[in-house]
């Protein structure tokens, strides 16, 4: 049966509109317009059944079309917006809370006592003042003898000196006479300081092993498998224990009271040396420039701090309640303000706008987020600083010590010992004490470096001479490795 023109329309093919063809001779279809569009190549005699179900189609892929483009924005502006509300604002779930106050920061350490590496949470290496006649050098008091190499300083809570060496011995000696009480051997290499709070020594042992062992007894109360090796001391700060798998970069918080993970944070290098905590903060750093500021409850990022390039931070942090101290190879040392919070892309608009002043764009470099202070020192420095008051002392390795407000940076007075420095400094009261290849503990007066005594002992310095208990302790190298105490000679 013929087809009855008169239900012909003229189809759009660009926008999909039925336009009337009924009325108009062949000399005008020819000539006609889209209604819709204006277009008129796109034109076509159909009939009015094709053409609905023609328009149909092409309206649905038009809106495909349009949705596409839309979600092609839309759908990147949603993700990165939950992604800065998760990483920024807390959206994500919270880990689990530690189920002690294992080591509570709110507690004043005894001045005896020297419970951690750094001393306390904050990595001071601070204690109080020496009770030792001015001027006269002090003498050994006792020594235990390892026979092999102790590369930390001890603990030291109460009555007893907690001690690890290279060959996995864990060892508990009297403080007053340097008397073994009880030997915990591992036989995986320790070279570690312990980390000693409420009755519970914590070691970590070089191929991965964490323990918690009686401060009394050296009985084993938990022990936890890392999954790499790891390097830095323990630290302790309110029931949380911080740990490193080091060469996965990742700091490790856990459960003090049984060894589980609370949370993990990745760095982007090998984590070596202990984080500092303070007011709800851990600052960890890596064998890289950078320094991370990370919130101890969740565990997210809160700031980074790049030292820069060649500007390796591989020691720890110390920590204040105004100021973070941190030194750096390339001869740095930083004083920054680390209670900042990182925004969006932080790092990358830094990095744009430092493009821009290094190709002239702009005249003045942009300042990095925390920056207070830096100083040069004489040489690279591997070492981590020591507060006495608002005095900071660096060691370096090859002889200078040098003493810098720590308010501003500036240098106070820097003396040369003459021989390398096998150890960081760590502070008493008014003196510096500093280890040496020689053998020497050399104790400086903080406020001019002047020498206030030096005790020679066998065999080069291995770790940083601590004060504790009315002692000097020194980890030497004499007899293989050993720890000789220093006390006030008798009247």
């Amino acid at each position: 049966m013929a087809h009855d023109t008169r239900d012909n329309v003229l189809f759009c093919r660009f926008c999909g509109h039925l336009n009337p063809a009924s009325e108009l001779g062949d000399a005008e279809r020819a000539s006609a317009r889209c209604g819709r569009c204006g277009a008129f190549s796109g034109l076509e005699t159909v009939a009015e059944s094709e053409a609905r179900e023609r328009s149909r189609r092409l309206r649905l892929d038009f809106l495909r079309s349009r949705l596409l483009r839309l979600a092609l924005v839309v759908l990147p502006l949603l993700g990165f917006t939950v992604w800065v509300l998760w990483q920024y604002t807390g959206l994500a779930p919270d880990p689990p809370a530690p189920s002690t106050r294992i080591g509570d920061t709110t507690v004043a350490i005894p001045v005896s006592d020297w419970p951690q590496a750094g001393r306390s949470a904050t990595n001071l290496a601070s204690t109080g003042p020496l009770d030792f006649p001015p001027g006269t050098a002090p003498e050994p008091a006792w020594s235990y003898v390892t026979g092999s190499p102790i590369v930390a300083p001890p603990a030291v809570v109460g009555d007893r000196v907690y001690l690890t060496d290279e060959v996995g011995a864990v060892t508990a000696l009297d403080r007053g006479t340097g008397e073994v009480v009880w030997r915990y051997d591992s036989r995986l290499t320790a070279g570690v300081t312990p980390a000693v709070a409420d009755g519970l020594v914590f070691v970590v042992f070089r191929p991965g092993l964490v323990s918690a062992l009686e401060a009394d007894t050296g009985e084993v109360v938990w022990s936890r498998r890392l999954r790499t090796a790891s390097l830095p001391s323990p630290s302790i700060a309110d029931g949380r224990l911080y740990v490193a798998e080091s060469d996965k970069n990742r700091l490790l918080a856990l459960d003090a009271a049984d060894g589980e993970t609370l949370w993990q944070y990745r760095l982007r290098d090998w984590v070596i040396a202990p984080p500092a905590v303070i007011d709800g903060k851990v600052i960890a750093t890596a064998n890289d420039a950078n320094v991370h500021v990370i919130d101890a409850e969740t565990g997210r990022r809160r700031m980074i701090y790049d030292a820069g390039r060649s500007r390796w931070v591989r020691n720890g942090p110390i920590a204040t309640e105004d100021l973070l101290h941190f030194s750096s190879f390339n001869g740095r040392i930083w004083g920054i303000d680390y209670q900042g919070h990182r925004y969006p892309l932080e790092r990358q608009i830094l990095y744009f706008r430092t493009l821009l002043w290094v190709w002239g764009f702009v005249k003045q470099g942009p300042v990095q987020q925390g920056l207070v202070w830096s100083s040069w020192s004489v040489e690279d420095q591997p070492y981590q600083p020591a507060l006495a008051g608002t005095t900071l002392i660096i060691a370096d390795a090859v002889g200078p010590v040098t003493a810098l407000d720590s308010a501003d940076g500036a240098v106070l007075w820097e003396i040369d010992v003459g021989a390398d420095i096998t150890a960081p400094a760590t502070t008493a009261g008014s003196i510096a004490l500093v280890g040496d290849e020689l053998g020497r503990v050399i104790a400086l007066n903080v406020g001019d470096g002047s020498t206030e005594w030096t005790a020679t002992l066998d065999g080069p310095i291995t770790a940083s001479p601590i004060a504790a208990g009315g002692l000097v302790l020194v980890p030497t190298a004499a007899g293989g490795g050993a720890l000789v105490a220093l006390a006030p000679k008798p009247n």
